[in-house]
């Protein structure tokens, strides 16, 4: 067969990695932990293996050969996944299929082949500069004290739009626990969202206005760290900006529960006992985990707080199950987003804990909505909170 290799698709540029692909199906499997876990979301939701990652990159070959051409037909093959970025962590070969994903994202938007639910919100986004169709002069409306705002300072705390819009409280807390923990920090009053929905949304040039603007104000203020409450923003961050900009990023950047296991392994943060006896499990965040590698600092301070026992999915650390939330799949894929997150629930009452904590306000709201939805007696807390509710400086 002759190979055709089309070089105007962004997928040329990963097509070595395409061609590592084994087919060993080492992204489906968690058989060692038992016959029924799942590993991918999308694959369990689809029901065939074009939705994983061993039929995704199937697909990403086909194309480089000519043999087939981006159609309608790929849509839901190629948007209805959540970058959980499972299948990257188990592969065999270490590929970054979310890579690659992300390069058909890119090549799709192009022929205009984008979901319309994500379309419609990645324009909004271009407009108001927040997924949320909110005006913008109001992202900073959840604060009262403006003594921090546009201020000078080594630190910023980048707020993200979930917090700023929808989970105001989630905003307020952590803007708290920084303050009570000493740090100079400053926010931003022209903040505009991390980018990271238009890269989703395979809209590149889209992210890289946005991605400047907020690297220019932060320098502008003279920041030299970034303290993150939502990982997607901070992923975006770490590793989006620099790749996509083409530049390092002038930053140094951290989640904000590595700075509070920080003052926990230093004393300087101790709490008091938020329920005694009170058995809790923790839902690492994907991003948060196989994004950035962060799964010690959660459990760090969750098991310094007295009192209380933290029972570990069978599914946690680097083989956690997603919540269903991620790359803003349920503007599309609601089915797909309400079938995950309810057998990652059902997961979280096997454990018999009261509450599940995560570090990650997407998948607050998902585990609330999934709650609600079945009606379970677990408690969801974001871990931030819990600090803010539970904890002492000295």
């Amino acid at each position: 067969m002759t190979e055709h290799h089309d070089d105007t698709l962004a997928l040329q540029t990963v097509a070595q990695s395409t061609y590592e692909c084994l087919r060993c199906a080492f992204c489906f499997d968690l058989s060692w932990l038992g016959t029924e876990a799942n590993l991918c979301p999308s694959y369990a939701w689809g029901a065939f293996e074009s939705y994983g990652a061993r039929g995704r990159i199937a697909i990403a070959r086909a194309i480089l050969e000519g043999e087939l051409e981006y159609d309608e037909s790929l849509i839901s093959r190629v948007f209805a996944c959540t970058e959980c970025r499972a299948c990257s962590e188990h592969c065999f070969k270490y590929i970054d299929t979310v890579k690659i994903y992300a390069q058909m994202r890119e090549d799709m938007a192009k022929r205009g082949l984008i979901p319309p639910g994500l379309a419609a919100t990645a324009d909004v986004l271009a407009e108001k500069h927040n997924i949320y169709d909110k005006p913008h002069e109001k992202r900073l409306s959840w604060l009262k004290d403006r003594s921090r705002v546009d201020k000078s300072a080594p630190v910023a705390f980048f707020v993200g739009c979930t917090p700023s819009y929808v989970r105001r409280t989630l905003a307020r807390d952590t803007y708290a626990v920084l303050d009570a923990s000493g740090i100079d920090f400053t926010v931003l009053s022209d903040e505009w969202c991390c980018g990271h929905p238009f890269l989703a949304a395979g809209q590149r040039e889209r992210a890289a206005e946005v991605m400047r603007h907020n690297v220019d104000v932060l320098k502008s203020l003279g920041v030299e760290r970034m303290v993150f409450e939502c990982p997607g923003c901070m992923r975006a961050f770490r590793e989006d900006i620099p790749e996509v900009l083409g530049e390092p990023l002038p930053f140094e950047v951290v989640h904000v529960t590595e700075e509070l296991a920080r003052q926990v392994e230093a004393g300087r943060l101790q709490f008091d006992v938020y329920q005694s006896g009170a058995v809790v499990t923790y839902h690492d965040p994907c991003t948060l985990g196989r994004g950035l590698g962060i799964y010690d600092a959660p459990r760090t301070i969750i098991e310094a707080m007295p009192g209380m026992r933290l029972a570990e999915m069978n599914r946690h650390g680097r083989d956690s199950y997603c919540c269903g939330a991620g790359s803003f799949v349920r503007y599309d894929f609601p089915e797909f987003t309400d079938q995950t997150g309810v057998e990652r629930f059902r997961e979280v009452e096997s454990t018999g804990a009261q509450v599940v904590l995560t570090a990650c306000p997407a998948c607050v709201t998902q585990l609330q909505y999934i709650r609600g939805q079945i009606e379970s007696n677990v408690r969801v807390l974001d871990l931030i909170s819990l600090v803010k509710r539970v904890g002492r400086w000295r």
